[in-house]
């Protein structure tokens, strides 16, 4: 295939870089979606961010839902083709399409019909917050399949090697948002006012383009899933790996759902405060995001193809990069707080609650970025469960860290439970994976393979 990348035997940094640099450039696109929705959104006033942040856990869950398709998906694949094994990808292929459409209807269309009692889950006493939510909610559920799709695509078209076209695709789709997103919330002649709701729409409408780009474009690497037969077995291949990850996902929004009803007994400044910054964050969570998926690939190919010598190999490139990355974000968190906030909001009692944030969160971004590339290497390998017992048991220990230290140090004490929680993945998950990588290899050889 013409844009695919040899895994298998080219240079390892340049493999990585080659491959890891459309996916972080597409991540970057997609968080730029929703850092310009915050930017417009922050000049209705704080009311709407609280609004979208509270509809947001939903749309979270939606997320972590398709990882339950996406991770077992893309490491079948590229498993498959290591092994050379075209008809079983082609099977995955149409199965994991198969899948988006059904679980993302379904989710979508319960959490419409039930959105007022799951926004009343936040206790938010605010009546124009509450139903700000609610609005906001129901309209983006409309692009919710075509969330699951694109993630979809993306997954099986990273592990065909061919993550140029996702990047084009994201690109165009960012342009439609940066214009939509202005008309659509403030009027623009014929178009009315929409506020949120306009918001949730200028990211449906781009989230639409984007599919129909992957899909028109990707036949080359999809040609011939589509004749293939929906296989339940391999259905159930896919959800068995992808469970561990999802129910990581879910556990871990739910903890941050109980963690905002905390933040929130300190005010909706500082619920708007955390909504902000952790928009701000994603941006290193994105693209680490993208060597997570790149390393995820090229492990799973080496090792469906029994090359450990480069399954270690790609691991520790991809290290000595995220640790670049991951200190210099660390740095720029905790050196420049107030300018990066005052970007999106201008209200003094939101930015001093960002700038505590920014600080606390700061001192973690290094740890959090090797956790992020440790997850996907375990995710190559096929050991899911891994990195999901590890996220679950020290994010679920953020809850009696925010109450205890938040009884000493107010909402401080609440962003350094997030900060401390991530020091212990990240590192915690670095020395699990070499260990286990140790365990499985004992002398390198091209066929030791355990």
């Amino acid at each position: 295939m013409k844009h695919s990348i040899d895994m298998l035997n080219d240079d390892i940094k340049k493999v990585l870089i080659t491959l890891a640099w459309p996916i972080v450039l597409s991540n970057l696109i997609q968080t730029a979606l929703g850092l310009v929705d915050m930017i417009w959104i922050g000049k209705l006033g704080s009311y709407a961010v609280t609004a979208i942040g509270t509809a947001g856990f939903y749309i979270n869950f939606a997320q972590a839902l398709s990882t339950l398709i996406i991770t077992g998906t893309g490491v079948l694949i590229a498993q498959k083709l290591g092994e050379a094994n075209i008809k079983d990808s082609q099977t995955f292929v149409k199965n994991g399409v198969f899948l988006s459409i059904g679980l993302s209807v379904i989710f979508s269309v319960f959490t419409y019909i039930y959105a007022e009692p799951l926004i009343s889950f936040f206790k938010i006493d605010d009546p124009l917050i509450f139903q700000t939510s609610v609005d906001y909610l129901r309209h983006s559920l409309f692009g919710v399949p075509f969330l699951f799709l694109v993630a979809t695509y993306v997954t099986i078209l990273t592990s065909y090697g061919n993550t140029r076209l996702t990047f084009r695709a994201n690109a165009i789709g960012l342009f439609v948002n940066i214009v939509l997103d202005p008309i659509f919330i403030f009027g623009l002649g014929p178009i009315p006012k929409m506020g949120v709701i306009g918001a949730a729409w200028a990211t449906n409408i781009a989230r639409i383009i984007i599919f129909i780009l992957l899909y028109k474009n990707s036949q080359e690497e999809l040609d011939g899933s589509y004749q293939q037969t929906i296989d339940w077995k391999k259905i159930k291949e896919v959800i068995v790996m992808g469970i561990p990850v999802a129910s990581q996902r879910f556990i871990f929004i739910g903890i941050s759902m109980i963690m905002a009803r905390i933040v929130v007994e300190f005010g909706t400044d500082a619920m708007a405060a955390q909504r902000i910054g952790i928009q701000i964050e994603s941006i290193s969570y994105v693209t680490i995001g993208g060597l997570q998926g790149a390393i995820a690939a090229f492990i799973g190919q080496n090792y469906g193809n029994k090359n450990m010598k480069r399954v270690k190999e790609g691991y520790d490139v991809s290290l000595r990069l995220v640790f670049i990355f991951g200190t210099i974000i660390s740095l720029i968190f905790i050196i420049f707080p107030e300018p990066i906030f005052k970007v999106f909001i201008q209200e003094p009692d939101v930015v001093e609650h960002g700038i505590v944030y920014m600080q606390a969160i700061g001192y973690s971004q290094l740890f959090m970025c090797v956790e992020m590339l440790s997850v996907g290497a375990f995710n190559g390998l096929g050991k899911t469960q891994i990195p999901a017992l590890v996220a679950i048991i020290f994010t679920a220990i953020r809850i009696p860290m925010a109450v205890a230290l938040s009884k000493e140090m107010g909402i401080a004490g609440v962003w350094w439970s997030i900060s401390i929680s991530s020091i212990l993945k990240g590192t915690i998950l670095v020395v699990w994976y070499k260990y286990h990588l140790k365990k499985t290899m004992g002398p390198i050889t091209h066929q030791n393979f355990a």
